[in-house]
C-alpha cells in the first residue's frame, strides 16, 4: 500500500504517456513516406508530437531541428513528473535528467565541431540547460566557438568538467569531452540513488546502471581498439567504473583482441553474449537496443508502483526519438523500407 501512495499519481500519469507513444502502425506508416516532409507531416497531423510541432513548416524542417523539436517533448515530459512528486523521488527525476542535459550538450559540441552553430540553433538547443540558474543562456547562444561557449558554463559542474578542454588538441577534443561526460553522468547516479530510494528501488537501479556501463564499456573498447587504434590505457582510462558482469579478465581480454571477430567470439562467451549471436545486424550496439527497449517495456508493465514507472518510460520516449531520427534519416538517403527497418530498435516492422 505504501508504494501505490508513493507511486500513485506518478504512475497514473506515466500511464497515460504510454498510451500516446507510437504504435507499430505508426512506425509503419513513418517507414513507408517518399520524402521527409512527408514523414514529419504525419507526426505533426497524426501523433502525440502535433503540438510540439504545430509552428513547423514540414516542407522546410532540417534534421538537428526536428531533433531538437522532438527531445523538447521530452522536457515537457520531465515537467509533468517533477509536478507529480517531490522530496526524494523528485531529486531522483533531477538526476535522470542529468542524461538529457549531456545528450545536449554533445549535440552542441558537434554543431560547433561541423562549424554549423549559428545563434538560432544554439538557442533552440539551450532551452536543456534552462534549470540552471546561473547560466545566461542569451549570452551562451551567442557563442562565436566552443572555447567561448565552454568559458559561459561557469556556475554548473559542466564547467569544472570541461573547461580544461577548451585548449586541447581540435582532432581529439570532441571525443574527450563526451567521453568525460559520460562518465560524469555514471560516477553521479552510481553516487547518488542509493540514498534516494529505497532497497527495492534501488535494486532496479543498480541492475539498469551496471547493464547501461557494461554496454558502455563494450562499445567503447570495440571502437577504441579497432577503429581508433588508442592505446588501451587511454581506454581503460575511460571505461566506467560500477560493478557490473564484466569481470576484469573478460576486460582484458576485449582489449587483447586482434579484430572484429576475435572481439565477438569473446563477447558471445559473456553474459551479454546473447545480445551479439546476429553477426549481421546492422551495427553492433543493435542487439542491446532490442532488448533494452524490451526490458524497459516489461518493467513499465510489471513493477507500475516502483521507480520504473517514470525511469522505463523515459528511457522508452528516448528510444522512440531515436527511432524517429532513423527513419527521416533513412528517408534522405534513400533506404529501402526493408533496410530501414533494421535500424527500429525494439519494433518489428
Amino acid at each position: 500500500m505504501l508504494k501505490e501512495l508513493k507511486y500513485g499519481a506518478l504512475s497514473g500519469k506515466a500511464r497515460a504517456m504510454y498510451g500516446k507513444l507510437l504504435s507499430r502502425e505508426d512506425y509503419v506508416e513513418l517507414i513507408q513516406k517518399k520524402s521527409v516532409s512527408e514523414a514529419v507531416s504525419y507526426l505533426k497531423h497524426n501523433t502525440h508530437y502535433s503540438g510540439m510541432l504545430a509552428g513547423t513548416d514540414e516542407s522546410d524542417v532540417h534534421r538537428v531541428n526536428l531533433e531538437i523539436l522532438l527531445k523538447k517533448d521530452i522536457i515537457n515530459d520531465y515537467n509533468k513528473f517533477f509536478k507529480f512528486s517531490n522530496g526524494k523521488l523528485k531529486e531522483l527525476i533531477d538526476l535522470f535528467y542529468t542524461k538529457t542535459e549531456i545528450e545536449s550538450l554533445k549535440l552542441i559540441f558537434r554543431m560547433f565541431e561541423a562549424g554549423t552553430a549559428e545563434h538560432e540553433l544554439l538557442e533552440e538547443s539551450l532551452v536543456f540547460l534552462s534549470r540552471h540558474d546561473k547560466l545566461n543562456i542569451p549570452k551562451l547562444s551567442l557563442s562565436r566557438d566552443l572555447e567561448e561557449f565552454l568559458s559561459r558554463l561557469r556556475g554548473t559542474d559542466y564547467y569544472e568538467l570541461l573547461g580544461p578542454f577548451a585548449m586541447d588538441n581540435p582532432e581529439t577534443r570532441l571525443f574527450n569531452m563526451e567521453m568525460t561526460l559520460d562518465l560524469y553522468y555514471f560516477r553521479k547516479m552510481n553516487r547518488m540513488y542509493r540514498k534516494l530510494l529505497d532497497r527495492e528501488d534501488a535494486s532496479i537501479i543498480k541492475e539498469l546502471l551496471a547493464l547501461e556501463a557494461d554496454m558502455f564499456n563494450i562499445f567503447l573498447m570495440y571502437r577504441g581498439k579497432l577503429y581508433y587504434n588508442m592505446p588501451n590505457q587511454i581506454i581503460k582510462s575511460y571505461l566506467a567504473r560500477v560493478d557490473g558482469k564484466l569481470d576484469m579478465k573478460t576486460t582484458e581480454a576485449l582489449l587483447g583482441a586482434g579484430n572484429h571477430d576475435e572481439y565477438m567470439d569473446i563477447l558471445e562467451k559473456t553474459p551479454y553474449g546473447f545480445l551479439f549471436e546476429d553477426r549481421e545486424q546492422p551495427f553492433l550496439e543493435h542487439g542491446y537496443l532490442d532488448y533494452i527497449y524490451r526490458l524497459h517495456r516489461k518493467l513499465f508493465r510489471m513493477k507500475p508502483f516502483s521507480i520504473a514507472c517514470v525511469l522505463s518510460y523515459l528511457r522508452l520516449k528516448e528510444a522512440e526519438i531515436s527511432n524517429i531520427i532513423s527513419i527521416i534519416e533513412g528517408i534522405r538517403y534513400g533506404l529501402s523500407v526493408r533496410d530501414m527497418g533494421k535500424f527500429v530498435a525494439g519494433i518489428r516492422i
